[in-house]
C-alpha cells in the first residue's frame, strides 16, 4: 500500500506539471487568436483556462495532504 502512495506521489507532481503546461499552452493560444473568434467562444476558452487552473490547484493540495498525512 505505502509503495502505491509513494508511486500516486509522483504521478501527482507529474500530472501538476503537465497542467501547468497544458494552462500555458491554452494562455498562449487564446491571446493569439481572442480577437478573431466569437465572444461566446472567448468566454469559453477564459472558462476552460480557469477549471484547468483549479484542476491544478486541487492536484496540489491533493498531493499536499498526502505527504503531510505520509509524514
Amino acid at each position: 500500500m505505502k509503495k502505491d502512495v509513494e508511486k500516486l506521489k509522483l504521478l501527482l507532481n507529474h500530472w501538476i506539471e503537465h497542467t501547468r503546461e497544458h494552462t500555458a499552452e491554452y494562455r498562449k493560444w487564446f491571446e493569439k487568436i481572442r480577437g478573431e473568434i466569437p465572444e461566446d467562444a472567448v468566454k469559453k476558452f477564459e472558462e476552460a483556462i480557469k477549471l484547468t487552473e483549479k484542476s491544478g490547484d486541487l492536484l496540489e493540495s491533493a498531493l499536499e495532504q498526502i505527504k503531510n498525512e505520509s509524514l
